[in-house]
């Protein structure tokens, strides 16, 4: 065989170093699909073969459907840029359990007549409201969850920052944005010692977490049953929003939580307004560097392991197999990349917000697995949740 790159199989494809390594030569059905691709790029390329499905009702139908969700990429900044202003105007907040006229909510929200009518327009567009009657407003499901859930109001004013830190798409793709808001707003990505944290660096990230954590939360405690123990230590817990759930759902577990010290003064907190500080022991230190508690029977690390690189979670799931007793069960949840369409459209999110945070990736859950298992960790599975989007789940032995 002529191994040459003038008659080799990717040359002949148009095609360089194409296949599961760099500069291997694909398969046979590997290489079927490649040219079957490429003469079809070649057709819809082509203005007389669309001409042509355009006179043909059911291909017609089809490339609409593909033109539709083409535009739809054209034009997403539009449809988040809408959403952002109801969400700073207040309009969920007003419309919740009501119906109110135009003029209402005009004044309701500070904005003039005409132009808060031509935003509920495009927020009708969006499914977010509904207009029973003529120049009457209500809100639709979506609507109703943005107006109940102030977390996820909170997550969509703070991707003000995202915007500002993706504005030059270019530059920011070739990673040649240097420092980013996100990156300063997460304080203990900045330096080598997050132990030194202030106040004033872990408040805003940390009530930001605690606020955004109530849907994550639900969906954990509903995918997997925390009941068989006898006490959970969170790691990396924060103000302890996800511990608090967990001891409201299971009011005989014992509680702890593991965090920087700055962060777990903050806990305290909050875990006494959620009726659970005493049953909840708190520890401050790095979960990298610093003994974690090992009285717990279950560990928990709740979007922890995105926020890093694969360096730092080594150091961390290390430090855990060294701190940790034999048999305990570690839990790692948070989204993972995956061939569902929840976990491909968190893929598509947090990739991006990791690379404007510098720091951490979405992985898929054998990613997590393996770094699990070269840590020392055993018997590592994956176990789907109730929303894909929201998190998967990794359990492991020690």
């Amino acid at each position: 065989m002529d191994t040459g790159s003038r008659h080799s199989l990717p040359a002949k494809l148009g095609l360089t170093g194409t296949g599961d390594r760099p500069g291997r030569e694909p398969g046979l059905l590997q290489s079927l699909t490649i040219r079957m691709r490429l003469w079809r790029n070649r057709q819809i390329a082509s203005p007389r073969f669309r001409s042509l499905v355009a006179r043909l009702p059911l291909l017609r139908r089809i490339s609409n459907r593909k033109a539709n969700h083409l535009f739809r990429l054209t034009s997403g900044f539009v449809h988040t840029q809408i959403l952002s202003a109801c969400v700073s105007l207040g309009l969920f907040e007003a419309l919740n359990g009501k119906a109110l006229p135009s003029s209402a909510l005009s004044t309701r929200c500070g904005v003039p007549l005409e132009p808060m009518r031509r935003l509920l327009e495009q927020a009708r567009r969006l499914d977010l409201v509904v207009s029973p009657a003529p120049d009457l407003w209500m809100l639709t499901d979506a609507g109703t969850v943005l107006a109940t859930d102030r977390g996820l109001r909170e997550m969509i004013r703070h991707h003000d920052m995202l915007y500002r830190d993706l504005a030059d798409a270019e530059t920011f793709w070739r990673g040649d944005g240097g420092e980013t808001e996100l990156r300063r707003y997460w304080a203990y990505v900045r330096g080598n010692d997050p132990a030194a944290l202030q106040n004033d660096d872990a408040a805003p990230y940390s009530a930001l977490m605690r606020e955004s954590q109530a849907m994550l939360a639900d969906c954990i405690l509903a995918s997997f049953d925390f009941g068989r123990f006898t006490s959970v230590l969170d790691v990396g817990g924060g103000e302890g929003a996800f511990l608090a759930a967990l001891g409201t759902h299971h009011t005989a577990l014992d509680l702890a939580l593991f965090d920087l010290p700055v962060v777990s003064q903050l806990a305290r907190r909050h875990l006494n307004e959620r009726g659970v500080l005493h049953r909840t022991q708190i520890r401050g230190g790095d979960f990298a560097r610093d003994a974690i508690p090992a009285d717990s029977d279950c560990v928990t690390l709740i979007r922890i392991l995105c926020d890093h690189d694969d360096d730092r979670v080594l150091l961390i799931l290390a430090n855990l197999q060294r701190s940790l007793k034999p048999g305990t069960r570690l839990v790692v949840a948070e989204a993972m990349a995956g061939e569902s369409q929840g976990a491909n459209l968190a893929a598509l999110y947090f990739t991006s917000y990791f690379a404007a945070m510098g720091s951490g990736r979405c992985r898929s859950s054998h990613e997590i697995i393996d770094l699990l298992t070269r840590s020392g960790f055993r018997n590592a599975r994956a176990l789907t949740t109730t929303n894909p989007l929201l998190a998967t789940l990794v359990t492991a032995e020690r």
